[in-house]
């Protein structure tokens, strides 16, 4: 699932309204720690750390459950073979260099 899905799922089920937190279903709570987890692979792969030997998924597991974490790995380590990284696009203030993803679904904009 690209950054682009991502977002449009997200705002699909949005956590706030007008500044106030929405009441959430359980369905719509699942499906955004569903996508916490999707970031959190992503950046993993963008910066290359082990996600699956990492203490970021054992975080998700305790909400999700093993296998769920490990399929969502799957997904997005499939995605993010067809995805290109550039390295230190940015460097903040303190040093900080920053890496990006250009996703599948990006490539067709390019002229």
């Amino acid at each position: 699932m690209t950054e682009k899905e991502i977002k449009k799922i997200r705002n699909n089920n949005p956590r706030f309204e007008n500044g106030k937190v929405c009441k959430l279903t359980d369905e719509q709570e699942k499906i955004h720690k569903e996508l916490d987890c999707r970031e959190m692979i992503n950046s993993c792969l963008c910066y290359g750390t082990d996600f699956l030997n990492s203490k970021y998924k054992n975080e998700y597991i305790k909400e999700l459950g093993e296998d769920r974490v490990i399929e969502l790995y799957n997904e997005q380590k499939a995605d993010f073979d067809k995805a290109i990284v550039y390295h230190n696009v940015y460097v903040d203030g303190e040093g900080v260099s920053y890496n990006s993803i250009k996703w599948n679904d990006e490539k067709e904009l390019e002229i």
